[in-house]
């Protein structure tokens, strides 16, 4: 053989194979992303004018291009041999007040949390069902969505979390801790999201599967989360479930009224109005005022709520005015993104953020059917997302593990 064929045989040996694979199975995995081809181009290495060859099917990536855009838009490359594009989620109401929002908005970010919510909560009915376990069901409630008392007491009433128990919560992170854990007691899945701005999402809720599900925005302080918990859970009981930022306008939109409620409702629910009412720093109040920030936040204090949550149930009893709670509200909020916890060196271990994130219970689920032998090693980790050699570690902070904040 010539040396120049030697050359070219030795290239077309050393080239990867290119990936036979249909265009719009690579339009739909960036799409799934919310990434422009500029954006996804730069993640996965090549040049935006080659992507678009690639989506146009003039042209088609190699192998290994192919592994890089699957790491870029977070897909295993098996998918993408498939005849046709999966079915994704169903989009979900979007009941923020954020500029143009909307499904076709959402961060790259709150994609994946959605997704990764949804595949959960699959693999949680699955497990469940392998199990023998009886799926949850969200309670009922006997009157319209009117009343945001009753629908507080009745959550509280399932729950079966009373005010002796709340008043022994010492702080906002041990009462986050505590609802999670009633919450989970009932069945509901509550995870956590990374990454997301929590001006674009405080929290959203899945009610279209068998296994109730509630996400939070994991920067969020655990006063915050807390609100957003019992909001979230509203929802699910007026299976009126999407994603939230809980911005609030009173006379606006369908959308609006329902996020209205479910704010009222997660009041009441935190905060009786019966008890509430008899507070001895309320005591003879009849008309709405300016509250000091001291009588605020002794109250706060007491039911291990935040000071949000104080100024809403002033409101809603007719103590405070309107932009009185919109103002205190604002303040609220920008103290909590000066709160936000910096990342660096000692902070949580990874395992703890797992199951943090994944929730105590739905990682308690896998490994439950794992140990039963539902499931093999391989299943138990593609459902925590944690290597085979570091199961151990997982199951060793689920056995420690204390807080969910």
């Amino acid at each position: 053989m010539a040396s120049g064929g030697l050359t070219l045989f030795l290239f077309a040996m050393a080239r990867t194979p290119e990936a036979k694979i249909k265009p719009e199975l690579l339009i739909w995995a960036r799409n799934s992303i919310g990434l422009s081809q500029a954006e996804a181009a730069k993640k996965i290495g090549v040049k935006e004018e080659r992507l678009a060859e690639w989506e146009a099917g003039e042209s088609r990536p190699s192998v290994a291009q192919l592994r890089k855009a699957g790491t870029a838009y977070k897909r295993p490359l098996a998918v993408f041999f498939l005849p046709e594009a999966p079915r994704d989620f169903q989009p979900l109401t979007d009941f923020r007040r954020l500029p143009d929002a909307g499904e076709g908005s959402w961060s790259p970010e709150l994609r994946l949390a959605v997704r990764r919510a949804q595949f959960q909560q699959d693999v949680a009915e699955e497990l469940h069902l392998l199990l023998g376990d009886e799926l949850p069901e969200i309670p009922a409630v006997d009157l319209p969505p009117t009343d945001p008392e009753h629908w507080g007491g009745r959550i509280r009433e399932v729950l079966g979390v009373n005010l002796e128990v709340q008043e022994g919560w010492d702080s906002p992170r041990e009462a986050l801790n505590g609802w999670v854990a009633a919450f989970e007691e009932l069945g509901v899945l509550v995870l956590q999201a990374q990454r997301v701005e929590r001006e674009e999402m405080r929290g959203f809720s899945l009610s279209t599967g068998r296994i109730p599900t509630i996400v939070l925005n994991g920067s969020d302080a655990p006063a915050g989360k807390v609100f957003t918990l019992l909001h979230e859970f509203a929802h699910l009981m007026l299976h009126e479930t999407g994603v939230c930022d809980l911005h609030d306008r009173p006379d606006g939109t369908p959308a609006d009224r329902i996020e209205l409620f479910c704010n009222a409702v997660a009041a009441a629910a935190l905060v009786p109005g019966d008890a509430f009412l008899s507070e001895a720093l309320l005591a003879g109040q009849r008309k709405a005022v300016a509250w000091n920030d001291a009588v605020i936040r002794s109250l706060a204090d007491k039911y291990s709520v935040s000071r949000e949550v104080i100024v809403r149930k002033l409101f809603s009893h007719g103590l405070t005015p309107w932009d009185f709670l919109q103002a205190k509200v604002a303040e609220y909020r920008r103290a909590y993104e000066l709160a936000t916890e910096p990342k660096g060196e000692g902070g949580p271990s990874f395992y703890r953020m797992r199951v943090r994130d994944y929730g105590r219970s739905y990682v308690q689920l896998a490994l439950e059917a794992y140990h039963r032998d539902e499931i093999n090693a391989a299943q138990l980790s593609e459902y925590v997302e944690v290597k085979l050699n570091k199961l151990p570690q997982l199951e060793a902070e689920l056995i420690g593990a204390g807080s969910t904040a």
